[in-house]
């Protein structure tokens, strides 16, 4: 009975041991499933037969923006776009009945994803099926592929445009061995263009190599720097001639440099070559043309410059002589308004403007430069604008005209000396004795009448034709003067003379005088007496210019090889409508009966007859400059005459 009623105790508690012991195993595979299933980083949904949510993990909440609680017991089609419904359902429903239990990731190709917000992306899946109690559940593990597809499309854009960008290079580019042949393992079609030969020839057929296409006359200089660069593990650049299959001689240009492995041994060579045998030729017809045009430039008597922008970049031989400079970079980077005098910039500068404007030439112009010493030099100039790889420039070309000018204004005044001297000689027949017969009367009349007012009306006649006279006796001067003896002359003696000459006056009209003369002072090789009528005639006319008194500034100093007589006034002034003018016959400024118009003129003859200068500067209302440079003589100052 006992054994009865114990027995089968025993039986009872391994029945009960073992139910627990599977169960506690159960619940440890599903909560370990579960573990993996809610962290896993892939979406994992499970549904049923009629594709409705089972099962939805914590990655598939991320990825479609859906809760849990939300997607249980929805259509899969909720999470795929409509488009693709009828096509998603087939695909399952096609899966459920092959008997194939799982297709791996990848399988399925890409599919599109449907998130709560509307969005779009690609999917990448596996499929799984299980039959439990006669019913079917689907599996589907989801990877979101957004950011791989961005990568891949990236990468095929970037392989599209290195395809294209290499397809469109002027040249082409490789990768070879460095070996004697340069045997290529990589080459673009536009190797075809350069030597004739093309890529298949290359890579596949092996007919030919590139080292075998190099000149014979440039292979072994091409070898060496290819080599020494290697060594050196720096790029290389070449420029050599290439044997083209047409039997053409062609020039290109390569750069490349080695591939190395991590130990450091050489792996290939990768590098790009283009053809330049266009530019080569371009060069050498260069270097012929300008080889041609610098012999032109050289032996052309005209001074060139050439003008771009604001300023010279390039002056030739005749041009640093024209402008007295010893060296080009005198001259380069000045303005053509440096240049030119200031009178002229209305004419040269302003002319040479328009080929900026779009005229293709300037017809010849006469102008003034200022050298870099000081002197006035009168110049004619063209100009003809052209283009370069730099951009637009002028080419400006002048020549010297100063002597021609010189030598008409003499032809002019000798002219005029002549037309005067005729003119003098025939009025002093016909007006002279006349006039000595007027004075004559006159005067007999002045001793015998009374009166005071008809004395005072003779004495009128004898002034006025004691003025015919002066002026008679004038353009005989004028007309017959001598030439100039010219001597060793202490130019500093004879202006001392003259001051001490109009020094009463002087003082008497309020002027005061400053005087700066060198000491001692080079001789110049001039006429006294023409000198002292030079210094005299300047010098009244500064008296004539300060009526209310003022200053008179005196100069004398030695510049280069000439001697600098200065004498400067603080009168006036000169219009400038007159400025032009002052040196012509019978011209004058001053009141009527104060002037013949002829002094400056006898001033300008003389200075010139000396091989000199004279130059006026004044400023209405501020006063006149009249500044003379003499030829200096040999002799030095102290010896005497």
């Amino acid at each position: 009975m006992d054994m009865q009623e114990t027995g089968p105790q025993p039986a009872a508690a391994d029945v009960s041991g073992t139910s627990q012991m599977a169960e506690e195993q159960l619940l440890i595979r599903r909560l370990r499933l579960e573990n993996i299933i809610e962290g896993a980083m892939d979406a994992i949904i499970t549904v049923d037969e009629n594709q409705k949510i089972v099962l939805f993990n914590r990655a598939a909440e991320r990825m479609f923006g859906c809760s849990t609680r939300e997607a249980i017991g929805q259509l899969l089609d909720r999470f795929v776009p409509a488009r693709f419904h009828d096509a998603h359902r087939h695909h399952i429903h096609a899966f459920g009945q092959s008997g194939v239990t799982n297709r791996k990731m990848g399988q399925l190709g890409t599919v599109m994803g449907l998130r709560s917000s509307g969005e779009e992306f690609p999917i990448e899946a596996a499929i799984s099926q299980i039959a439990v109690d006669g019913k079917k559940y689907y599996t589907v593990i989801l990877r979101d592929i957004t950011e791989r597809k961005r990568v891949e499309d990236s990468h095929r854009e970037s392989q599209r445009q290195l395809t294209t960008l290499i397809g469109n290079l002027p040249g082409f580019v490789y990768r070879c061995r460095n070996d004697h042949g340069w045997i290529f393992e990589y080459l673009s079609e536009g190797v075809s263009d350069l030597t004739g030969y093309t890529a298949e020839e290359y890579l596949i057929q092996r007919t030919t190599s590139y080292g075998e296409n190099i000149h014979p006359g440039d292979r072994e200089r091409v070898r060496h720097d290819v080599q020494v660069a290697l060594e050196e593990h720096r790029p290389f650049e070449l420029t050599y001639r290439i044997l083209a299959k047409s039997g053409e001689v062609k020039w290109a240009w390569e750069r490349g440099e080695g591939i190395y492995a991590q130990d450091g041994t050489l792996s290939y060579l990768e590098g790009f070559v283009t053809d330049v045998t266009e530019r080569k030729r371009a060069e050498h017809l260069l270097r012929q043309s300008e080889e041609r045009y610098r012999r032109l430039i050289a032996v052309s008597p005209y001074a060139i410059l050439v003008h771009r922008g604001d300023h010279i970049i390039f002056a030739n031989d005749q041009a640093i002589k024209l402008f007295g400079a010893i060296k080009a970079e005198e001259i380069l980077e000045k303005s053509l308004k440096d240049l030119f005098y200031a009178d002229d910039h209305d004419i040269g500068p302003a002319r040479i403007h328009e080929l900026f404007e779009g005229r293709a030439q300037v017809p010849m112009i006469e102008g003034t430069i200022g050298t870099l010493d000081g002197r006035a030099v009168g110049v004619e100039v063209s100009g003809a604008r052209f283009v370069d790889e730099e951009g637009p420039a002028m080419l400006i070309m002048l020549r010297d005209v100063s002597e021609r000018k010189r030598l008409q204004e003499q032809l002019r005044r000798t002219e005029r000396v002549a037309e005067l001297g005729t003119l003098a000689s025939g009025m002093a027949h016909e007006i002279g004795t006349p006039m000595n017969v007027i004075l004559g009367r006159a005067e007999y009349l002045m001793d015998r009448v009374k009166e005071e007012p008809i004395k005072r009306g003779l004495q009128t006649i004898i002034t006025q034709v004691e003025r015919i006279t002066r002026v008679m006796n004038q353009l005989l001067s004028f007309a017959r003067r001598k030439a100039p003896q010219r001597v060793p002359l202490d130019l500093r003696t004879v202006v001392e003379d003259g001051m001490e000459m109009f020094q009463e006056r002087l003082a008497r009209n309020q002027i005061r005088v400053e005087t700066v003369l060198a000491d001692p002072c080079p001789m110049v090789l001039a006429d006294a007496d023409q000198m002292s009528q030079v210094l005299l005639n300047l010098i009244m006319n500064a008296l004539h210019a300060m009526p209310e008194g003022g200053t008179l500034r005196v100069r004398l100093e030695p510049e280069q090889s000439m001697v600098k007589l200065t004498i400067a006034d603080t009168g006036h002034g000169i219009p400038p409508e007159a400025i032009g003018k002052i040196y012509d016959p019978f011209f004058t400024t001053k009141e009527f009966g104060k002037g013949t118009g002829l002094g400056l003129t006898v001033v300008k003859g003389i200075i010139e007859e000396h091989q000199g200068s004279i130059v006026v500067e004044s400023e209405e209302g501020n006063g006149t400059r009249f500044t003379v440079l003499l030829p200096m003589s040999e002799r030095p100052a102290g010896h005497g005459v």
